[in-house]
C-alpha cells in the first residue's frame, strides 16, 4: 500500500499564510465598496453638470435676445450739447418737450409736472416730476435723448417699478432756468 505523506507546516508559517489570506480577502471585500462609493460621487457630479448644461440650453436664447436688445443702433457717442438755460416764459412747454421725447422713445408719458415751488428758493433750477410707462430698453433711449436737452442740469432720482403694460418709471429732473 501506498503511504500518504502528509505535509507538515510549521505553526508560524501557517499563521503567516492565514494572515495573508485574511489580508487578500479584506482587500477583495473593501476594493469594490470603495469603487462603488467613488462611482456614486462621480454619478452625482455628472448629474449636476447635466443639470447645468440643460439650464444653459434654456437660458442661451434669452441671453442672445438681451444682447441684441442692448446693442446700440446708431451712434455710440452720447449727446453733449452746449449748456444753456431755459427762459422762464417757456416753462409751460416742458411737458410738451418731454412728452415728445418719450413718444419718440416709445414710452407712454403718464405725467410730466413742473414743480413751481422749487423756484421759490431762487436757485434758478426747476424741478420736473415725470412718470412714464414702457420697456426698460426704451427708457435707456429716453435717458440718452434727455441728455441732449441743453438746459438739463441733472437727474436727481430714478424709480423703476413693475406695472401692468411694462415698467413704471419715475424721474426727478432739474432744469436750469434763466
Amino acid at each position: 500500500m501506498e503511504q500518504k505523506q502528509s505535509i507538515k507546516l510549521p505553526g508560524q508559517s501557517l499563521a503567516y499564510l492565514l494572515m495573508c489570506g485574511v489580508g487578500v480577502l479584506a482587500f477583495i471585500a473593501i476594493g469594490p465598496y470603495s469603487s462603488r462609493k467613488s462611482l456614486a460621487t462621480l454619478d452625482m457630479k455628472i448629474t449636476k453638470i447635466r443639470g447645468h448644461i440643460e439650464e444653459q440650453k434654456v437660458l442661451y436664447p434669452l441671453y442672445k435676445e438681451l444682447l441684441e436688445k442692448i446693442q446700440v443702433k446708431g451712434s455710440d457717442i452720447l449727446p453733449s450739447p452746449i449748456k444753456s438755460k431755459l427762459p422762464r416764459d417757456k416753462t409751460e412747454e416742458i411737458s410738451v418737450i418731454f412728452g415728445e421725447i418719450a413718444e419718440r422713445c416709445h414710452l407712454e408719458a403718464v405725467s410730466i409736472i413742473p414743480d413751481v415751488m422749487s423756484l421759490a428758493d431762487g436757485s434758478g433750477l426747476l424741478l420736473v416730476n415725470a412718470v412714464m410707462k414702457g420697456d426698460f430698453f426704451d427708457f435707456r433711449k429716453f435717458l440718452i435723448e434727455l441728455g441732449g436737452v441743453p438746459y438739463l442740469e441733472h437727474i436727481e432720482e430714478i424709480h423703476i417699478r413693475e406695472a401692468k403694460g411694462g415698467k413704471e418709471l419715475r424721474l426727478k429732473i432739474w432744469l436750469a432756468l434763466s
